[in-house]
């Protein structure tokens, strides 16, 4: 009896344990290291902080414009999945997780120094 009791919940135990790890969000996902990547080259525009790309814009309106533009001429159709700031040695950078129309998703960086916090001016 007392092993009947048992069998169901460690089914169901061992079932959970063995269901597929959960997608990574955003902030968990990294661009692939030099050394993990299966190519020797070097990292591509945008795959990380060092290689940012440069937003030439003067407001925040224009560069959001403008990178909406540099990931669809370089990706084709997306979808943003989320995005957040960062800082580093005095730099500020867009951090975008996009989900491409092959449903991979990929995480972009981009160098807003030059313009963040400035708003277009109203005429």
């Amino acid at each position: 009896m007392f092993a009947k009791r048992w069998v169901l919940p460690g089914l169901l135990a061992a079932a959970v344990g063995c269901r597929p790890a959960a997608r990574p969000t955003g902030a968990q996902m990294q661009a692939p290291s030099p050394a993990s990547s299966s190519s020797s080259g070097p990292i591509a525009e945008g795959e990380s902080l060092e290689a940012a790309i440069l937003v030439p814009a003067d407001n925040e309106e224009d560069g959001i414009a403008w990178e909406n533009n540099w990931i669809y001429d370089h990706h084709g159709r997306f979808r943003r999945r989320s995005g957040g700031l960062a800082s580093s040695n005095g730099r500020r950078y867009d951090v975008l997780t996009v989900e491409l129309s092959d449903h991979t998703e990929r995480v972009l960086y981009f160098d807003i120094t030059e313009f963040y916090g400035r708003r277009k001016p109203v005429r």
